[in-house]
C-alpha cells in the first residue's frame, strides 16, 4: 500500500467553500468537530500500518456520514420552514440545489 501524506483539511474546506460560492463559511466549517475528527483520521491513515488503514478509514467514513446527515437535516428544516411560511427562494446559480421534501411527519402539522 502506498504512503499518503494528508495535506490537512484547510485546502479541502477552502475548495468546498469556493465551490458553493460562500467563502465566508470557511472559518466556521473548519471548527466543526466531526470534520476535524475526519481530518485527523485521514492523517492517521496516511501514516498507519497497512493493516490498520481499513479500520481507520471506516471510522473516518462514520464522521463523513454524520456530516452528510446533518447537512441533509439542515436542508430539510429550511425547506419545511420555507414551505410552511410560503417563502420561495430561487437558488442563486452555483449556490445551492433545490431543497428536498420535508419528512412526512412535518407535513402533517
Amino acid at each position: 500500500m502506498p504512503r499518503y501524506s494528508f495535506p490537512g483539511s484547510t485546502a479541502f474546506v477552502e475548495d468546498a467553500a469556493r465551490q458553493i460560492g460562500r467563502p465566508e463559511t470557511e472559518a466556521a466549517a473548519r471548527k466543526l468537530g466531526p470534520l476535524s475528527a475526519l481530518a485527523n483520521l485521514c492523517a492517521q491513515a496516511g501514516a498507519a500500518d497497512p493493516a490498520d488503514v481499513p479500520g481507520i478509514m471506516a471510522k473516518a467514513a462514520e464522521f463523513r456520514d454524520q456530516l452528510q446527515t446533518a447537512f441533509l437535516a439542515a436542508e430539510l428544516m429550511l425547506a419545511d420552514v420555507e414551505r410552511a411560511l410560503g417563502l420561495t427562494q430561487e437558488p442563486a446559480q452555483g449556490k445551492r440545489a433545490a431543497r428536498p421534501a420535508a419528512p412526512a411527519e412535518s407535513k402533517k402539522k
